[in-house]
């Protein structure tokens, strides 16, 4: 599928190693000149303070927003695009004390500068109030909640420098903004639907349960709920996306379904955070201490994930790629593909893929344990107690040595359970120290890893 015709269309101009280039031969360039402009940046910064300290002293009124215009056109361009660069790293308070200084101190040009400089910092600010905005259901309305209690951050200076219709001007252009994604959601409702609908036939057999609460874990009444049923809307509608991508590129739904699988146990897991790290104290029954790791296919695909820019920009779930990509968590846990992943992260970025689509064509399971992990145990052996809790298949009980020791299990206990998704072929057993939150006494788990 040609990816510029997606919803994932990314658009970009140059890159940042080709932006980094650019900037270090300038800085190169120009050491000398910087070191010398930001001493005396900061000798006029603290004249135009005094400037306005004194000012406020005597009541004087401050230049009003529309000062800029008047300054803007009194000024050459090359002057206020050299002083922009100059102001680079100032802050907000900085730049306001630079576009109201009353001494003049600073230039028409550099008050310009200082002032288009600051609102496209609070521009940054707005963009970051509207997307998440968007992510409410009343998002106008919380919008608007959002745009002012930021407006209240402004200082005197800072007020100074907004037009009079600052609220109801970002107020319409969020309104605008919202017809749009409406509209485009309307344009694309067709086809969505129609993946959505793939999903919900291929992931649940046509019937879409609600999203089930992972906060609770391995409960009694989530023991028997396919992984599946933990995914949430927004991985709901993430998986609908790359169905529609898989059928336009001849993938295996496999490779999404094994995705949709592991996404929905870290959810199942409190986004992972009930399960404890493979590679922290777990031990055999020899008393060997255990540590999992990837194979040298999976490492190459995993690190070149985290080195090729795309996560910043993915709609893959951030937390769950640190999770599955973290070798005690998603060595053992994993059932979909690194490569695949790797693959999918580049698609909804829009950057070049690593691997073609035609890689995917069909799913191949891994025929052994050493196509899915890498395990080692250390040589040394450290003598184990009696554990104090046994748990197998999600159910755990005290033993009498725990019972003796005060250990005592309730509905709302938490428990960190390995994170291994099936049997490993090496053990059946593991032991796991851990400690109890109420009392932060050492307990021994014992976990029996029979299906």
């Amino acid at each position: 599928m040609d990816i510029s015709d997606t919803r994932w269309r990314t658009k970009t101009k140059a890159s940042p190693a080709t932006s980094y280039r650019s900037n270090t031969v300038t800085n190169q360039n120009n050491t000398r000149n910087t070191q010398v402009s930001v001493s005396s940046l900061a000798v006029k910064l603290k004249e135009a303070q005094q400037a306005i300290d004194a000012a406020r002293l005597n009541q004087q009124s401050f230049p009003q927003n529309n000062n800029i215009l008047t300054w803007q056109a009194q000024s050459n361009q090359e002057e206020i695009n050299s002083a922009k660069w100059e102001f680079e790293q100032l802050s907000k308070p900085q730049l306001e004390t630079i576009a109201m200084d009353p001494s003049n101190t600073f230039s028409k040009a550099e008050k310009a500068a200082a002032y288009e400089k600051w609102h496209a910092l609070d521009q940054r600010a707005l963009s970051e109030l509207k997307r998440n905005a968007l992510n409410d259901d009343n998002a106008m309305t919380s919008f608007e909640a959002a745009l002012y209690t930021h407006s209240q951050t402004f200082s005197e200076l800072g007020k100074a420098m907004l037009p009079d219709d600052y609220l109801s001007q970002a107020q319409s252009h969020f309104e605008s903004a919202l017809q749009g994604v409406n509209l485009s959601a309307h344009t694309m409702n067709n086809q969505a639907t129609q993946y959505y609908r793939l999903m919900v036939t291929d992931l649940f057999a046509g019937n879409e349960p609600k999203v089930h609460n992972g906060a609770e874990g391995m409960s009694s009444h989530n023991l028997e709920r396919s992984n599946y049923d933990f995914l949430t809307q927004k991985d709901r509608f993430m998986l609908a996306d790359l169905y529609q991508y898989a059928d336009q590129n001849d993938i295996d739904f496999e490779y999404i379904q094994k995705l949709a699988n592991d996404i929905g146990n870290y959810r199942r897991h409190g986004d992972g955070k009930l399960l404890s790290n493979f590679n922290e104290g777990h031990f055999n029954t020899e008393g060997q201490k255990l540590t999992v790791g990837f194979t040298q296919r999976d490492q190459a695909s995993i690190d070149s994930l985290m080195n090729n820019g795309a996560l910043s920009s993915s709609t893959l779930d951030a937390g769950f790629v640190s999770f599955i990509t973290d070798p005690g968590l998603g060595a053992l846990s994993h059932q979909g593909s690194y490569q695949f992943l790797a693959h999918i992260a580049e698609v909804t970025a829009g950057i070049a893929t690593s691997d073609s689509a035609t890689q995917f064509k069909t799913f191949t399971e891994a025929s052994s344990i050493n196509e899915r992990y890498v395990i080692t145990q250390s040589e040394e052996r450290m003598p184990l107690p009696e554990p104090d809790v046994t748990c197998k298949n999600g159910v755990c009980e005290v033993t009498e040595k725990g019972r003796k020791n005060g250990v005592t299990l309730t509905q709302n206990t938490q428990m960190l359970a390995p994170p291994i998704e099936f049997k490993p072929a090496q053990f059946d057993t593991l032991l796991h120290l851990q400690s109890d939150p109420n009392t932060k006494k050492s307990v021994w788990f014992k976990w029996l890893l029979e299906k």
